[in-house]
């Protein structure tokens, strides 16, 4: 019976699992929206008036499509957009958001790069 509860243990030595020596902790991607718990928050730049003119046509049409409560603000080079939570805490619906409104800003200036 002793030989069928050690039979998992590789390294003898220091009397580990090769699970436990070899775990690497996984690192969460970085994002580049400010997450606040009740909001996502963000600044869109653009070096094109075109770009963000498109972009901002753009996220109104988005809007009529998404639940999430988009707040968006522009002027000169930049759209500040806010998606604030409509549960008090960010749910999957705000970070589907944030997804598509990043999808939608490279998408505008694929389609408008020089």
């Amino acid at each position: 019976m002793s030989d069928y509860l050690n039979c998992g243990r590789i390294n003898e030595k220091n009397d580990r699992f090769f699970v436990e020596n070899e775990f690497k902790p996984l690192k969460p991607k970085s994002s580049s929206w400010e997450n606040s718990g009740e909001a996502l928050k963000r600044v869109f730049e653009f070096e094109d008036r075109k770009q963000l003119e498109s972009f901002v046509v753009e996220i109104l049409k988005y809007n009529r499509e998404t639940n999430a409560d988009l707040v968006v603000t522009f002027s000169r080079e930049e759209v500040s957009v806010s998606i604030n939570a409509l549960s008090g805490h960010v749910s999957e619906i705000e970070i589907e958001a944030s997804r598509d409104l990043n999808k939608i800003r490279k998408d505008v200036v694929y389609y408008y790069a020089k």
